[in-house]
């Protein structure tokens, strides 16, 4: 390799690992809902957060009335900014895939990728709060450890 090639070349490559990276955890991120743990669950809309929220809080007929229209738009929510991250990512592959690599492309898409993660860690969060609401303070105290120590990774029995 020519000297003069070599800080393009890392430079290249270091964009390319970054891109990379940042593919595998959006792709990660959309298919995480596929993911679950009895014990704490992984996914906050689907199936394994119904029953775990059955199992370890207690939901009664009542609660469960007040708290569908609120898993139903939570549901829609997320996955709209599922389907953005997937779709920043396919862009930031493609972007990846030019010779030259598009730096703006990839870019724009990282920051896509970005503002969706963080919109859907606020929709997130509101939807627990919003659902802390329609629980007793006892359940809810449970909801919001086990929010925290998914947030921390401090996973206690």
């Amino acid at each position: 390799m020519n000297p003069s090639q070599k800080p393009f070349f890392w430079t290249a490559a270091a964009v390319v690992l970054a891109g990379v990276t940042a593919y595998v955890v959006a792709r990660q991120t959309a298919h995480h809902h596929d993911d679950h743990v009895h014990d704490h669950p992984r996914d906050a809309s689907g199936d394994a957060f119904h029953e775990w929220l059955h199992s370890q809080l207690g939901i009664t007929a009542e609660q469960e009335e007040q708290l569908a229209p609120i898993e139903q738009s939570y549901a829609e929510k997320r996955g709209a900014l599922l389907g953005r991250i997937e779709a920043a990512g396919h862009e930031l592959a493609a972007a990846l895939e030019k010779a030259p690599v598009n730096r703006p492309a990839v870019d724009a898409a990282l920051g896509n990728i970005h503002e969706a993660q963080g919109e859907l860690q606020e929709v997130t969060i509101g939807h627990f709060l919003e659902m802390k609401e329609a629980l007793s303070p006892e359940q809810a105290a449970k909801l919001l450890r086990w929010t925290r120590e998914s947030i921390t990774h401090e996973h206690r029995p």
